[in-house]
């Protein structure tokens, strides 16, 4: 791609990327685990660490703290235990 008769390198990619947002924007979709496996602001069901699709980076899988809280982060907010993986 070239702009004012430069080449531009990277702009494909920023583009893309900014797709990913104006789709997720339009639906409200949020990736979401449903059993082993998840589903991408993209539409595609993984159950890898990243979308094949997007690249976009797995969630957190849902886990039940030993403090007894449902927890969807990487640390519970209440006592801090860290995620099980």
């Amino acid at each position: 791609m070239f702009i004012f008769g430069f080449p531009v390198v990277g702009l494909q990619y920023m583009t893309n990327g900014m797709e990913i947002f104006r789709m997720a924007a339009e639906n409200k979709a949020a990736p979401v685990w449903n059993g082993d496996k998840w589903r991408c602001i993209c539409g595609q069901e993984n159950s890898t660490n990243f979308c094949p699709e997007c690249g976009m980076k797995a969630p957190v899988k849902p886990w039940k703290c030993s403090c007894g809280r449902d927890c969807t982060t990487n640390f519970c907010p209440d006592c801090g235990a860290k995620a099980p993986v």
